[in-house]
């Protein structure tokens, strides 16, 4: 089963992932998208999905949208470009971080079955869920291979310890 963290903007859901994987101590694969307030333009702040694990560089090629007066549009290329590269990762041991699973990438339908690809698998998932209700992120949520865990600003603490044991006994049950 895959750790499906949902919540609301700025509950802490990359937080909490981000403490998991540095307990957990496993290698990563996977992707991170991330608003890079600092570049911001005339077009808004852009924001770039990287490999998780590795260097964040921003290229066109990794450019999936832009958010301007709190409203998102998105770069559909860049989903489909990086849904097209993203392999399954060879390391038996490897965690997948899905950081973040949201709205923007529901245009992309090869972003969105590969998403639900990689839940069909075996190998561990962990990912934050925007709690917006679209058909593609009820789906997400709704997957019989993942539990939700609903994260608040009260409960955030407490579930760190939560999911990292729930992650740990799904990397024990690994063949």
């Amino acid at each position: 089963m895959h750790a499906l963290i949902v919540g609301a903007n700025g509950t802490g859901k990359t937080t909490l992932i981000r403490r998991v994987l540095q307990a957990l101590q496993k290698p990563v694969a996977g992707f991170e998208t991330v608003k890079e307030d600092a570049l911001a333009d005339a077009q808004g702040s852009p924001i770039y999905i990287y490999e998780a694990g590795k260097p964040h560089r921003q290229t066109p090629e990794n450019l999936v949208g832009y958010c301007r007066d709190r409203k998102a549009s998105a770069v559909l290329e860049g989903f489909d470009r990086f849904a097209r590269q993203f392999s399954e990762p060879t390391d038996a041991d490897c965690v997948i971080e899905m950081d973040e699973i949201g709205f923007l990438e529901t245009r992309s339908q090869l972003f969105c079955d590969r998403i639900l690809t990689l839940l069909d698998g075996s190998r561990p998932v962990l990912a934050a869920v925007r709690d917006k209700d679209t058909p593609f992120l009820r789906s997400v949520r709704a997957h019989p291979n993942a539990r939700c865990f609903y994260i608040t600003p009260e409960n955030r603490e407490a579930l760190f310890r939560e999911v990292l044991d729930f992650m740990r006994s799904q990397l024990e049950d690994l063949p």
